[in-house]
């Protein structure tokens, strides 16, 4: 092996290294270094025929009873928010657990938020009324 190619090699792993340590994580805010808490949502139609559940995943901030955040569709079913990135913001009280999401402007949810984190309750989709759960976690865990 040449030593010019054993050189840029070693520069290039060196390079990648640095970048990978030097760059901040997606998940944390500039503010106070707050993390995003993963969920993982899923709703299916109040009425009628249920079949395969809508499902995506969240990152949610929930600080002073507001929430924001993102929403990735990653349905097995067509859906419009499939592998698109979507900003979540809305409200939570503290209080009573009672929780308002604003998913981009095609999805609100109205519902609660448990002492685990699940959250629960009435979601509207283009129009349509769809039972909502979101649970702490990511796609594949328990």
């Amino acid at each position: 092996m040449k030593k010019s190619t054993l050189l840029r090699s070693l520069l290039t792993a060196a390079f990648f290294c640095a970048a990978s340590v030097a760059t901040p994580a997606l998940a944390v805010t500039n503010a106070g270094g707050e993390t995003f808490a993963p969920y993982v949502a899923a709703f299916t139609p109040t009425f009628g025929n249920s079949g395969v559940p809508y499902a995506g995943t969240m990152q949610l901030l929930i600080h002073d009873g507001s929430v924001e955040g993102t929403y990735t569709g990653i349905s097995v079913r067509p859906d419009r928010l499939n592998d698109r990135i979507t900003p979540v913001t809305g409200t939570v009280n503290m209080n009573d657990g009672y929780v308002q999401l604003l998913i981009g402007n095609s999805l609100s949810f109205r519902g609660t938020i448990d002492a685990d984190g699940t959250m629960s309750g009435t979601a509207t989709y283009y129009g349509r009324l769809y039972d909502f759960t979101a649970k702490p976690g990511s796609p594949g865990s328990r």
